[in-house]
């Protein structure tokens, strides 16, 4: 009985000595420093626009051939994998108005 209580006794002090280390990083900070590191970039390609190799073709054209329902792309309360119409024209760079519509564009 006396080396039972004098084991637990050493078992307990061990126990307590071996605390945690204060610098321990909480799941929250791990998980954000990772975020940081590798960060999550999900590209989604425009509904007017085809890559083919390092050549870009994009423009009005293009989105009509890939649309499914013509019309949508008309409408202005259209869902947004139509895209928008923004895509499609051409701004002046000085006064930032609307000067054309892009038709169809090759970007090298």
């Amino acid at each position: 009985m006396k080396r039972l209580s004098i084991f637990l006794g050493a078992l307990v002090a061990l126990s307590a000595w071996g605390e945690t280390s204060s610098k321990e990083e909480s799941l929250e900070t791990s998980l954000a420093k990772r975020a940081k590191e590798y960060p999550l970039t999900i590209e989604q390609k425009k509904p007017n626009e085809i890559t083919v190799g390092s050549l870009t073709y994009s423009g009005i054209a293009i989105q009509v051939v890939k649309t499914d329902d013509l019309f949508q792309l008309f409408n202005p309360a259209a869902p947004d994998r139509y895209g928008s119409g923004e895509d499609n024209v051409v701004r002046d760079p000085i006064s930032n108005r609307v000067s054309g519509l892009k038709i169809f564009s090759i970007q090298f």
